[in-house]
């Protein structure tokens, strides 16, 4: 309980955010769900780096059961919309060992691989949802 209560209210937001996506993704399309969460997150005058997003989301996302790295890349997306960041969420395919499809999803921020890394270069991209402004 080290956590200054701004990254306090950060996973709160970033654990809501997961519970709330994966609701979201049970009941509506995907491009749905993305347009949904992006206009509905409301503009932060706070200041939060990317890179402490992403620690909010990982750590949140070890307390709900199969938040996927669709689910995880969607709440990014939503928080850096949100503090003000422009973002691309891909979504990518690839076939494992096995001969059999793996879809991954991972969120670049400013050029920079934010989530969903270090591999996704084996992956061929399918789907570029960029931020709703």
């Amino acid at each position: 309980m080290q956590l200054s209560g701004a990254e306090r209210g950060l996973l709160l937001q970033a654990f809501l955010g997961i519970i709330y996506v994966r609701f979201l993704l049970h009941m509506l399309p995907l491009r749905r769900v993305q347009h949904f969460i992006s206009r509905s997150s409301w503009h932060s005058e706070s200041t939060c780096t990317p890179e402490r997003m992403l620690w909010a989301i990982r750590a949140a996302a070890r307390f709900v059961p199969r938040s996927t790295c669709l689910i995880q890349a969607l709440v990014a997306q939503a928080l850096l919309n949100r503090f003000g960041y422009k973002s691309l969420l891909t979504i990518g395919v690839a076939k494992n060992d096995r001969g059999r499809l793996e879809a991954h999803a991972w969120v670049s921020c400013e050029g920079q691989l934010l989530i969903g890394g270090p591999r996704v270069e084996r992956y061929n991209p399918l789907l570029n949802l960029g931020s709703v402004s």
